[in-house]
């Protein structure tokens, strides 16, 4: 395949541009600085480009590019084999390199657009790992937290059945005025959109997800409502420049733990306290126990719901795509790969300690549920 008659692309070199890609974005990972850089500055203008442009469509247009790659890559490798086995001497074989020079393209705009970002820490003073956090501090955060949402289950909106319920429309333009609010800019307009393969990504284990190319954030529909304001925000923190999984999923605790909302302060601490409780069962089950036998009836029936969802969730593509997850993440400097959720864990719990030493300071580190005055 030649361009202009001087410039000759074939398989070799074009493999050897995705190499040199590759190698020179980890150089420049490695030369920037992990919590503050120019590069940042500018992909946060850039994103908030994106929402202005592709929050005017109502569609997802990531999952629309997303499909018609799907259909040309397919499309062009299975005409590559059919012409290599028909062995067509006489006509150029050009879909591997039609092939390659979109890889290169992806991989260029992936890297530019989001994948730097990888490097930078949004929260720093939280996710230290060089500071140690113990099995009682975890308990402690525990039990703030277990007393918190059964307070703020009392004050959310339910459905008839006495079940958790938010309005998706109206929670995503509360969540876009808190995050104008926060970053003291300009309200984006929402570009936070409903994906064409919610039924997939339901039965992969998938709430949602963030398209570098477009800056949308793709949310799935069906899965429980005690999760959909976390994980709303959860992608809309990749939005702001939160790349990384755990900062992620503490950038949408740390915008709901003192939100005015109710049900969006409500699912942030229900899901902080699920994380915490993951990483403390391994040490101590029956503490755990305890816990959830004093969940209120409340919390309860939002757990039951959780519990039938994730039942549903379950088999070869779940499992399938978490191997997939965990690859991407270890390639992406986050080397403890899918675990990089979890640690959220210890960055809520160093959240308290610096924000509310005072809790770290009771004989009594954890009461459940509070001691009703006399």
């Amino acid at each position: 395949m030649k361009i202009s008659g001087k410039i000759k692309l074939n398989n070799n070199g074009l493999l050897s541009a995705l190499l040199i890609q590759f190698f020179f974005f980890q150089i420049v990972k490695m030369s920037m600085d992990t919590t503050e850089n120019g590069y940042f500055t500018f992909i946060i203008k850039t994103k908030f480009f994106f929402n202005s442009v592709f929050g005017s469509f109502e569609f997802s247009a990531g999952d629309g590019l997303y499909s018609i790659l799907a259909v040309l890559l397919i499309y062009w490798s299975v005409r590559g084999i059919i012409r290599r086995i028909k062995k067509e001497q006489d006509k150029p074989n050009n879909y591997p390199i039609k092939i390659l020079i979109t890889l290169n393209i992806l991989y260029l705009w992936f890297m530019v657009s989001f994948g730097l970002l990888y490097n930078y820490r949004n929260f720093p003073q939280y996710g230290a790992k060089e500071e140690k956090v113990f099995l009682n501090e975890y308990k402690t955060v525990a039990g703030n937290l277990l007393n918190d949402c059964r307070a703020l289950r009392e004050e959310v909106t339910v459905n008839r059945a006495g079940e958790f319920s938010v309005n998706r429309e109206n929670m995503i333009k509360k969540l876009y005025l808190e995050q104008s609010v926060f970053y003291g800019i300009p309200q984006q307009k929402p570009n936070l959109k409903k994906s064409w393969f919610s039924s997939v990504m339901k039965k992969i284990g998938i709430f949602g997800y963030y398209n570098p190319f477009t800056g949308e954030a793709q949310v799935a529909e069906g899965f429980p409502d005690v999760s959909l304001p976390f994980t709303l925000a959860h992608e809309m923190g990749h939005q702001v420049g939160v790349a990384r999984e755990d900062e992620a999923n503490f950038y949408s605790f740390y915008m709901g733990e003192s939100s005015a909302d109710k049900d969006f302060q409500y699912s942030v601490k229900y899901k902080a306290l699920n994380y915490l409780l993951r990483e403390i069962y391994v040490n101590d089950s029956t503490f755990v126990k305890r816990v959830l036998d004093n969940y209120s009836e409340g919390m309860k029936k939002d757990r039951e719901k959780e519990k039938k969802y994730y039942e549903q969730m379950s088999g070869f593509g779940s499992d399938a795509f978490s191997y997939m997850n965990h690859a991407y993440l270890k390639s992406n400097d986050q080397e403890e790969g899918i675990v990089a959720y979890n640690n959220v864990s210890k960055m809520i719990v160093n959240f308290y300690k610096k924000n509310h030493p005072s809790l770290f300071k009771k004989e009594e580190y954890f009461n459940y549920p509070k001691k009703e005055k006399k």
